[in-house]
């Protein structure tokens, strides 16, 4: 195996072999370029003439011909985000919707950007999206083939560690200054954010946990009823910095440790690019983790599937070496005669049992009570004493429920629709971005009180302002009305009074023995939107509104909506 550690100013190449569990640097070579990258990232022809000349003086100390080759980028050339998984689209659509997001607020051109995806089975609850300059992936991609190697695997130098360092949750941080930058997966999802110390004691910066606390306690940082994770540093850290994560779980990183370096000098490697370089010998993550040699998707990481893959391999060179040093001098006759023997038996077994299950399908069963038994099929109106037949919605289904259409009906009659730029209401919480010069007061719409609320300025007069509002979804208590409209009337409704919409069909789902037929109805105007929410707050109890999503932007309205909602199946 070859590996590449991309800097911004050098590459680190090297090979390797691992025998008997141990791994051993063949050779190592630190290659400096005549420009830095961070300047030229998104031109194609500069990064040929500059990284391509580094990696092909590279290749002289270290061939690459037929080997496989893998690569490390730095974090800093890529743009790491998160996107909240929506379980009724498929992987195709997901990206799809990782594309739409990343569009609005992309710079430079989305064109010119690759987007890769990444979900931590089996929660799945986010995706982990990594941008990458198309001109960095298709230069070395082309470099390394053109150099006779073949591409294996590329990716961030961050996922060495979060999803290869052999822990199921784990954590890696990077220092900026007096502030640190961290990236964690714990319970299947995937978190970011920044941390500082403020008189030695931790706060949270940014973060996308619901509370603070939940990413302290996650990084040891705080006291917590909470588990605390693996906290990586691949960078070398003073006393000071050390003293502030006493309290965590710190593993601090040793260049090239486990890996016998035998006669390559390896003196001078800058500590955290050895480091990267080290941890990708000792990762057993590069066949699962997204792989930016791949075309752009999402990828599932199972990190049990791939230590059990790492484990098997392992013993199965273990036993294959038993079993030659068992079997050496036994008699290849024996073997072969015991093996054809053993074939039969259970080629024969098998045989007998299908042919003995047939029989007792077909009612004329080999150990049969007598010739009267007959095995009785129950008719199909049997079905209708079953009290799972007359099947009705759940009662908590059906109130959160009425719970989205309530809440939705209120904001779009209270409030104008042009001005949000973002609304989704879910099954368990209500979260928007709205612009207004004045309070639109969206508390005192819903009678609720924020779990979150902030405002900024924005314009250059700072007279028109942004409201970010997150509240808990609240249970219905109104009573039960049974709305009008059929599963038919509505598709008939839908179609006879909406413009510009379409609709997606997913697999059935089975939840609280009942079977539902997700549907996501995407509506895109504004007068098309205000329809379909009055439409569908008047269906009946066997199609429930599961989630609303509204995207929109204010300076330039353009509203578009989706309805997910699941149609109980008769």
């Amino acid at each position: 195996m070859v590996g590449l550690v991309i800097s911004d100013s050098f590459l680190l190449c090297g090979n390797w072999e691992k025998k008997d569990g141990k791994f051993r640097l063949l050779k190592f070579v630190k290659v400096p370029y005549i420009e830095k990258l961070s300047g030229i990232l998104f031109d194609e022809s500069e990064l040929s003439s500059v990284l391509g000349s580094a990696l092909r003086q590279a290749k002289e100390k270290c061939p690459f011909d037929g080997q496989n080759v893998s690569v490390a980028l730095p974090d800093d050339y890529l743009r790491h985000s998160h996107v909240e998984t929506e379980k009724d689209l498929s992987r195709e659509d997901s990206i799809n919707l990782v594309h739409w997001i990343e569009e609005q607020k992309s710079k430079p051109d989305i064109n010119e950007i690759s987007f890769f995806g990444q979900t931590y089975l089996p929660g799945d609850s986010n995706i982990h999206v990594c941008s990458v300059p198309k001109s960095l992936l298709q230069t070395i991609q082309l470099s390394i083939k053109e150099l006779g190697g073949n591409t294996f695997w590329m990716g961030p130098g961050s996922s060495l560690y979060i999803d290869g360092s052999g822990m199921s949750e784990a954590a890696l941080i990077h220092r900026k200054g007096n502030r640190y930058s961290f990236m964690k997966v714990q319970n299947n999802r995937f978190g970011m954010g920044m941390v500082a110390f403020t008189g030695g004691v931790p706060k949270v910066v940014l973060g996308n946990d619901k509370k603070d606390e939940v990413t302290l306690a996650a990084l040891g940082l705080q006291k917590s009823d909470f588990d605390d994770i693996p906290v990586y540093c691949p960078q070398k850290l003073g006393r000071k910095a050390k003293e502030s994560w006493g309290s965590s779980d710190l593993r601090i990183c040793t260049p090239f440790e486990g890996v016998d370096v035998e006669d390559n000098s390896v003196s001078g490697i800058p500590h955290f690019e050895a480091n990267i370089f080290t941890q990708m010998i000792l990762s057993n993550s590069l066949d699962y983790s997204f792989n930016f040699f791949n075309e752009p998707g999402i990828t599932e990481f199972f990190f049990t599937e791939a230590m059990q893959t790492s484990k098997s391999s392992e013993t199965s060179s273990k036993i294959k070496n038993e079993l030659d040093e068992t079997y050496e001098d036994e008699d290849d006759e024996k073997t072969v005669t015991g093996y054809i023997f053993s074939l039969l038996l259970i080629v024969g077994s098998f045989i007998a049992i299908n042919y003995l299950k047939l029989q007792d399908e077909l009612n004329n069963p080999i150990f049969g009570i007598g010739k009267e038994f007959v095995i009785e099929r129950s008719s199909l109106n049997d079905n209708q004493n079953n009290p799972l037949y007359d099947r009705k919605p759940s009662l908590n289904l059906l109130k959160q429920s009425k719970a989205i259409s309530s809440t939705l009906l209120s904001l779009l009659t209270q409030t104008n629709l042009d001005r949000y730029n973002t609304l989704t209401i879910t099954q368990s919480f209500i979260s928007l971005e709205y612009m207004s010069g004045t309070n639109p007061n969206i508390e005192n719409i819903l009678g609720l009180e924020p779990t979150s609320f902030s405002v900024e300025a924005t314009g250059q007069d700072s007279t028109i302002f942004l409201w970010y509002y997150s509240f808990d979804l609240p249970s219905y208590s109104d009573d039960f009305t049974d709305g009008e409209l059929s599963k038919m009337d509505l598709m008939i409704q839908l179609d006879t009074l909406l413009t510009d919409y379409s609709l997606k069909y997913f697999e059935q789902v089975f939840t609280e023995n009942q079977i539902y037929g997700p549907m996501l109805i995407w509506v895109k105007s504004k007068a098309d939107i205000l329809q379909a929410s009055a439409i569908i707050s008047n269906v009946g109890d066997d199609i429930l509104l599961r989630k609303f999503v509204l995207f929109n932007k204010s300076d330039r309205p353009k509203p578009r909506a989706g309805y997910y909602i699941s149609i109980l199946e008769e």
